[in-house]
């Protein structure tokens, strides 16, 4: 009998982990399916709780919350959910990731997806009031770290993150004093250099090129990004920056 025992708990100690591998992989496939069905502009949710869904029941971490965090902020972002909802899964996120940011310190894929979904959930609510807030202070913290950790995860999105928020931004004395287009024509320009494939990274640098009135090499990104086709795993954010490259070109060239 306690040999019968001993064996169960070693083929469990062996097939534990690779269940959770399984539910991880497959659930990385589900994510990667995210776009499959397109309905007015938006991804069905179909695959994409699913793959909430499979991270959530995987026991593989820190890839788990990775694929937590990046699957709410699609779903918030990308998906027909309403403005409650939406903001209920930014804020799972957020939760989530303010929890696993102290287990994972050095996880640049943590810090990243925890930036992005507070930027996301600042979004729902007036500029003036995060900055007021401190939102907006919090996010350029967040964004920086992320930056430090590994700039060049998904295509530079923390410096694409924190360019953008320079930009953006308004200054406001003795509220926020640091939003800088000097600034963000540094980090935008990096982005750019680091992942000219992703769409945002040239939307966004050929716009601050145009804030500072380097309108030449402004006209010719934009002109270049207007002429690109949206890449499959990137459909509906690559359709966003496309589109939003040509009414820039159109309303300045």
């Amino acid at each position: 009998m306690r040999f019968i025992l001993l064996s169960i708990v070693f083929i469990l100690s062996i097939e534990l982990p690779v269940f959770s591998q399984s539910k991880l992989k497959a659930a990385e496939e589900y994510f990667s399916k995210k776009y499959n069905i397109i309905e007015n502009g938006k991804a069905n949710s179909q695959n994409i709780d699913r793959a909430i869904q499979l991270f959530g029941e995987s026991t593989s971490e820190p890839d788990k919350t990775i694929g937590l965090l990046k699957s709410y902020e699609f779903k918030a972002s990308w998906t027909e959910v309403s403005e409650s909802e939406k903001r209920d899964l930014y804020e799972k996120a957020i939760a989530l990731a303010k929890s696993k940011a102290g287990e994972y310190p050095n996880n640049g894929a943590i810090a990243y997806w925890y930036s992005a979904n507070y930027a996301r959930w600042a979004n729902l609510i007036e500029i003036t009031e995060a900055a007021q807030e401190g939102v907006l202070d919090k996010i350029k913290k967040l964004t920086e770290r992320a930056i430090e950790l590994d700039k060049k995860y998904n295509q530079a999105g923390a410096l694409r993150l924190l360019g953008g928020l320079h930009m953006e931004a308004p200054s406001i004395p003795l509220i926020l004093s640091w939003p800088s287009n000097e600034v963000a024509e540094k980090l935008l320009k990096k982005a750019y250099s680091i992942a000219p494939e992703h769409t945002a990274n040239v939307y966004l640098y050929a716009k601050i090129l145009h804030v500072v009135g380097k309108e030449k090499k402004a006209q010719r990104i934009l002109k270049e990004l207007t002429n690109r086709q949206a890449r499959e795993q990137y459909f509906l954010v690559d359709k966003k920056y496309i589109q939003k490259g040509k009414e820039l070109y159109t309303q300045n060239y």
